[in-house]
């Protein structure tokens, strides 16, 4: 299963309406969660669209994060299995529109050496059109503005080194305050930390809000969003590997608060 956020059934950050979940499921199925507009914390989704059949091309993604480029809705870039990268410029609740290949399949960049990664605000125009990536080799790269550069206005935030092959999961969020958005990182250990305010240049000072050897090893997907609120992303939905799916509204810079649970252990 692979999971992202976004505004993809319209409103925007700031509206009424409550952040859109998207879910590829591992048969193929994609499924867009609708952000609902009431104060129930546990019912976050109002409604349900099918944007891929089971058995669809999405077999084959690796890797799916939320991005948005300035058009009505936001869009999503995918990493496939064979190393294509490809940007859906909008989705919305009919399907996913104007396809852009940013990197052609089989190369080894991308089929090989990325790992994980996750779309943000990371450089200063506003819009949340810039990937952060991490390579095998511990280096994390940026790529910014994908819609007017595509992956060829790249910078490298952190070298290669030991620690960052570690780096299980990547997500964004606006937790701090900061001026661009931050990095959480789930460590393989069950580490969980933010970087507040990451840029392409450099590696913030971190928060750890979760140690190692905690439960949030067992963290298998973790989305941001704005699902309790919508003023900011800063609540973290996870599905954890026995299949329960629960969120932790208003994380900041002190860590995790409530705890609620969407969905029991499959």
């Amino acid at each position: 299963m692979l999971i992202t956020a976004g505004y993809y059934a319209g409103d925007s950050a700031g509206g009424t309406r409550h952040m859109d979940l998207i879910v590829v499921w591992g048969d193929g199925e994609v499924t867009l969660y609708q952000g609902g507009y009431g104060n129930d914390p546990a019912r976050p989704f109002a409604a349900e669209h099918q944007l891929k059949p089971g058995k669809s091309i999405f077999t084959q993604a690796v890797n799916v994060t939320g991005i948005n480029t300035g058009g009505g809705t936001d869009g999503v870039v995918v990493r496939w299995s064979d190393g294509e990268m490809t940007l859906y410029t909008s989705v919305d609740a009919k399907g996913f529109h104007g396809e852009k290949q940013l990197a052609a399949p089989r190369s080894a960049e991308w089929k090989d050496d990325a790992r994980q990664l996750t779309g943000g605000r990371f450089t200063a125009n506003g819009l949340r059109d810039d990937l952060l990536v991490s390579f095998k080799d511990g280096h994390v790269s940026v790529f910014s503005d994908l819609a007017v550069n595509g992956l060829k206005k790249q910078t490298q935030p952190v070298a290669k080194n030991n620690t960052w092959p570690a780096a299980e999961v990547l997500a964004s969020g606006s937790f701090t305050g900061k001026a661009t958005d931050d990095l959480l990182v789930r460590w393989i250990d069950g580490e969980t930390t933010i970087y507040p305010g990451m840029t392409g240049t450099s590696l913030p000072a971190e928060d750890k809000i979760r140690s190692r050897n905690s439960q949030w090893k067992d963290a298998a997907v973790i989305a941001v969003g704005a699902f309790a609120t919508n003023t900011a992303a800063n609540d973290i939905l996870v599905r954890w590997n026995d299949g329960h799916v629960s969120y932790f509204p208003g994380v900041d810079a002190k860590g995790l608060h409530d705890e609620i649970q969407l969905a029991p252990a499959s």
